[in-house]
């Protein structure tokens, strides 16, 4: 699973695979549950994913796309302003 000490190695695949150096959104698709995975839409696609910390996230939650690790997206929740 993730840790710290790999998490900026996994990160640096963002610019190289995603064809972007700028975090994007997604949204949870199927719920991600707590050190497990879900389902998150990602510009029009479907990817597995995991929270970067390990949290669960409910289905319908928007997410920032912070890197990939194989065919699963590294993902953090998005937190409002509000």
């Amino acid at each position: 699973m993730l840790n710290r000490k790999t998490l900026p190695a996994i990160a640096s695949l963002l610019p190289d695979y995603l064809g972007t150096s700028q975090p994007t959104k997604g949204y949870v698709e199927q719920a991600i549950s707590s050190n497990g995975r879900g389902r998150v839409r990602y510009q029009a696609t479907y990817w597995f994913g995991i929270c970067h910390d390990g949290r669960s996230l409910p289905k319908g939650a928007e997410v920032t796309v912070i890197g990939r690790q194989g065919n699963t997206l590294i993902v953090e929740p998005v937190v409002s302003g509000g």
